[in-house]
């Protein structure tokens, strides 16, 4: 934002509105809350001797149009309604500059509504029911590596599969940008940019990089990242920093055993790490990332797969854990049944009812997920322009392993 201040000497508020030689121009960054000079312009002042010249009253409202507050040491009942018909704001204030915006910038801060909470649980359509049908999500493919087996999991690049995990390919982070503002085009009810695969968000760089540039360029579009949360650990200042403002960890265990049952393997530090140890591993790195992402404000939803004889029995242990990690949301959503456990039936839909129940006991449960794809497009449920947005472009290739 942007301030004028009466001054004659660019450091003390000393000047009557009518008097002052010049308005010293302050801009004050609403993110970091920093500020600094950038414009001292002259005035001609309006009150001379006793006199009133209306013209140079004009002139001197018009030498701060463009600022929001003006701070002076006194001011005319006229000039004040006048700056205030005129939206802005004006505080008579007499001592040093940087002290008065020290105290100013306290009361922005305070004054500030924390909408990013708001934002993200009522216009993203997997975090909120009322705009679920209603708003669209875009998923960017850029992340071609993951860190984690799980013996569900089969990765696949094909057109066809509705299912997370799979992709028409990968998308570079330069074609990110001039793809978010077709997929705007081909469906304007678009209120989320996310990366979902086809490997894990954080498993390597892409996913930040793509973030900055999208955000940069679209900094209305709320950003959301959904990862295993083995390397979430650390990076909450780096995702807040891009613009990110919604977390989806999926947790599928908060035992050891139970996760040794899930996970195949994990890959930490360059070492492929199996069983309980794996487990401890995971599930304190989830925990700790969600904690950590939470704390500077995001949101955060945990996805959980019921896995009918492994871990149907566990989800109430799931929500209790990340719901005091600080997770505000729950997703159960029924196995797909692939590679290790392809042999395991998905659950009914009584089954999942009772898991939702049981974890329904500590965080609200989300209950319209629709197993998107890392390249989903359009409002789900609804529409589908994945294939007019990815279709035709060229992508490069990824492992399925």
């Amino acid at each position: 934002m942007r301030i004028a201040v009466a001054t004659t000497d660019g450091m003390v508020i000393s000047k009557h509105f009518g008097k002052t030689p010049e308005f010293c121009v302050i801009d004050i960054d609403d993110v970091s809350w920093t500020w600094e000079i950038v414009e001292r312009r002259e005035n001609s002042p309006a009150c001379r001797e006793g006199e009133h010249d209306a013209a140079a009253f004009e002139r001197s409202i018009d030498v701060v149009a463009d600022c929001e507050t003006v701070f002076v040491s006194r001011i005319g009942p006229h000039a004040k309604i006048a700056l205030e018909r005129r939206g802005k704001q004006v505080l008579e204030v007499f001592g040093f500059i940087d002290e008065t915006l020290e105290k100013y910038i306290a009361y922005l801060k305070k004054r500030r509504p924390k909408k990013k909470h708001r934002d993200v649980m009522t216009e993203h359509p997997c975090f909120s029911d009322g705009s679920h049908g209603r708003r669209g999500r875009l998923h960017l493919p850029v992340c071609r590596s993951c860190n984690i087996q799980c013996r569900f999991c089969v990765r696949a690049q094909n057109g066809t599969e509705q299912r997370p995990g799979v992709s028409r390919g990968i998308l570079s982070a330069d074609g990110a940008v001039s793809t978010v503002a077709k997929a705007l085009s081909l469906c304007p009810e678009i209120t989320v940019v996310g990366i979902a695969g086809p490997g894990d968000a954080l498993a390597s760089p892409e996913a930040l990089d793509v973030f900055r540039l999208v955000h940069e360029k679209f900094p209305d579009l709320i950003k959301c990242l959904s990862t295993n949360g083995l390397a979430l650990p650390g990076k909450a200042s780096a995702l807040r920093d891009v613009g990110v403002r919604s977390v989806t960890v999926t947790v599928n265990a908060v035992d050891p055993f139970i996760a040794d049952e899930v996970v195949s393997h994990i890959v930490y530090d360059g070492e492929a790490i199996r069983g309980t140890e794996a487990g401890r591993l995971l599930i304190a790195r989830q925990l700790s990332g969600i904690h950590e992402v939470s704390a500077l404000g995001m949101v955060v939803k945990v996805n959980t797969v019921l896995i009918p004889t492994i871990n149907d029995r566990h989800v109430g242990d799931i929500a209790k854990a990340v719901k005091e990690a600080g997770a505000s949301m729950h997703n159960i959503i029924p196995l797909i049944p692939r590679h290790e456990l392809s042999h395991i039936p998905a659950p009914s839909c009584a089954e999942l009812g009772r898991a939702r129940e049981t974890a329904g006991i500590y965080l609200k449960q989300f209950r319209h997920c629709q197993h998107c794809r890392a390249d989903a497009c359009g409002i789900p449920g609804e529409s589908d322009f994945s294939s007019q947005l990815y279709g035709s472009r060229s992508m490069e290739t990824f492992s399925h392993g």
